[in-house]
């Protein structure tokens, strides 16, 4: 017995560096924990209720009581993706909206498909926008203040070409919180990827729900800082009222900004029961490279601190297995087993919590869950921000 005992203190007789090591490893453990309870369970938590309240309240069942509702695209050279779109938008469950399409300079057979389903499609609008001459900003920008302008609902709804709601109650969905919710004029839907080809495809699908899990769960505790223009609605009034973009032409893409602007605890909710969701369908890297290059210049723009907020929890995540990874190495090589013991521990802990939450959270947001690959799509995702990591430019285009 006392050989065992002697061998123990042996084992776990750490000097003050590991300790002071272990002690901070410990540290960034409960900062994660601080983030995965505090912020990355709610968004379920709360659909929960979400789903609970509408199934009890029948203030939506009379149609008539809904707004008139504007569904803005715009596009670019996507006939393909657009064609696909708009069976799904014309065919929504709703009684009084519009789909406005702005063919956005498309050079492909665009306009003569928003032609043709004009002829069966009344509620069907189209602009078109020429690329000749200096507009003095970013066609994207005059595209969709286009649309809003041409907009005769007085809440207009966003989607994007590589889109698809799920569900032909999406309008119906997101008009919900505007109606049922006091003081309501911004509703934040959220859209999901969930292709599994391939290892790019993961890193897509991760990223995605972690970034959804921030913005929905920070406007849920009444902190919005941003929104996606792939699943959005507003009341029109606030473009007209706050000037559209005319405060940030110089970025490439200023959606962001814009609801960052205009968005506080008392004006914004969010939508995310499940027919409302909205499926990406990205046939590229570089689209989803230049999206998270374009939020990137969006993000430094923001008014608030939530954004570097959830920078700290990407920063202790790199650290967390920087440290973990560099303790585990150097005594296994010096075969100080009580410290490989004690870091495996506690890595355990991260992974079991992050685990049971995400996996959780992936199968309601139908991002599908992880398992073997979550260290390595949890750790690269810094690594990538960092590589995306783009600031705006200082003139206006």
């Amino acid at each position: 017995m006392n050989e065992f005992t002697e061998q123990l203190q042996i084992i776990f007789n750490f000097t003050t560096i590991e300790i002071i090591l272990l002690s901070l490893l410990v540290l960034i453990l409960i900062v994660q924990i601080i983030y995965y309870f505090g912020y990355y369970c709610i968004p379920l938590s709360y659909a929960k209720k979400y789903k609970e309240k509408y199934n009890t309240e029948d203030t939506f069942v009379n149609f008539t009581q809904y707004p008139k509702v504007s569904i803005i695209v715009e596009s670019e050279n996507e006939m393909e993706n657009l064609k696909e779109l708009l069976v799904l938008l014309l065919s929504q469950d709703y009684p009084d909206y519009e789909v406005i399409v702005i063919n956005n300079g498309s050079t492909d057979e665009t306009d003569l498909l928003l032609e043709n389903l004009k002829k069966e499609h009344p509620n069907l609008y189209k602009t078109y926008l020429s690329h000749s001459g200096d507009n003095g900003f970013e066609f994207r920008k005059l595209a969709l203040t286009l649309g809003v302008k041409a907009a005769k609902g007085d809440i207009v709804l966003f989607t994007e070409t590589y889109c698809r709601p799920i569900s032909d109650q999406w309008v119906r969905s997101m008009v919900k919180p505007i109606l049922s919710e006091e003081g309501k004029e911004i509703v934040l839907g959220y859209s999901y990827y969930n292709e599994k080809k391939c290892l790019l495809d993961h890193v897509i699908s991760f990223d995605n729900l972690i970034f959804g899990l921030q913005y929905l769960s920070s406007t849920i505790k009444g902190r919005p800082y941003t929104g996606c223009f792939r699943n959005l609605a507003f009341k029109k009034h606030l473009f007209y009222d706050n000037k559209g973009f005319a405060s940030h032409l110089y970025l490439d893409n200023s959606e962001e900004v814009f609801i960052n602007k205009i968005a506080t605890g008392d004006n914004t909710t969010v939508c995310i029961e499940q027919e409302s969701f909205i499926n990406i369908k990205y046939e590229r890297y570089s689209r989803w490279k230049k999206i998270k290059k374009s939020y990137s210049v969006a993000r430094s723009c923001f008014k608030g601190n939530i954004a570097n907020f959830f920078s700290v929890e990407l920063f202790s995540r790199f650290l967390f297995y920087g440290l973990f990874l560099s303790l585990l190495f150097i005594n296994i090589i010096n075969e100080n087993w009580g410290i490989v013991g004690v870091t495996s521990f506690i890595f355990v802990i991260r992974e079991t919590f992050q685990l049971i939450i995400l996996n959780k959270a992936g199968k309601y947001f139908k991002t599908g869950q992880f398992y073997l690959l979550l260290p390595f799509l949890d750790i690269i995702q810094p690594i990538y921000n960092m590589v995306f990591k783009t600031r705006p430019r200082n003139v206006i285009r």
